[in-house]
């Protein structure tokens, strides 16, 4: 189950990546709409003391499906979420650990099981016991339980789109390749799990 509170570097990078997306007023307009206004001008510190409620994470999002519907939120939550790791690996290395440690001497095939792996066991330790990844012949496979991204939501497809651009942007991160990812199963629409594939062949 995911913990009450998150770390504030991860609140501080997913409001500063929304408002580099949709502008200041653009995100304002999706605070207001999220009764989230207590963020407006007053982004949590970068730090990663454990304050930021993860209820809030989850409004932002349900606020931006909202307010731009699930056509137009897809764009902006994926991209929110290749460049939310953009920014977490720029502005809190330290949350990646040792992840990068001895990378370049593992296959690309690899280099994706090894990060996928510690990154299920990092996010468990910072938020909860929430998701597992394992590998299939096609590629690697995460499951949550317990998602912020969809939490308390309800839609008719798979809804996880900052999920899915997180984990492309950390499949690239750690290969040099773009990779397909889909989400194939979400609580959102009543599924069990979100279920994403990252697969191991690269986009040509």
């Amino acid at each position: 189950m995911l913990k009450e509170y998150i770390p504030n570097s991860l609140m501080y990078i997913t409001l500063l990546t929304v408002q580099d997306i949709v502008g200041k007023n653009g995100l304002n307009s999706i605070l207001n709409y999220s009764g989230l206004t207590k963020y407006r001008d007053n982004f949590p510190p970068n730090d990663e003391k454990i304050e930021a409620m993860g209820s809030d994470f989850g409004k932002i999002v349900g606020g931006i499906i909202d307010v731009l519907g699930e056509r137009g939120a897809r764009p902006l939550l994926y991209n929110a979420g290749r460049r939310g790791f953009q920014l977490l690996i720029e502005k809190s290395p330290a949350m990646m650990g040792v992840m990068g440690v001895g990378l370049k001497l593992l296959s690309k095939r690899k280099r994706l099981e090894e990060v996928f792996k510690l990154g299920a066991e990092n996010t468990n330790k910072v938020f909860g016991e929430n998701q597992r990844s394992y590998v299939t012949d096609e590629g690697i496979v995460c499951e949550l339980f317990d998602c912020y991204w969809c939490r308390g939501l309800k839609s008719d497809g798979p809804i996880c789109f900052g999920e899915v651009g997180l984990d492309a942007e950390l499949a690239k991160w750690a290969t040099g390749d773009e990779h397909e990812v889909k989400e194939v199963l979400c609580r959102a629409k009543g599924d069990d799990v979100c279920r994403v594939i990252i697969y191991f062949e690269p986009k040509k």
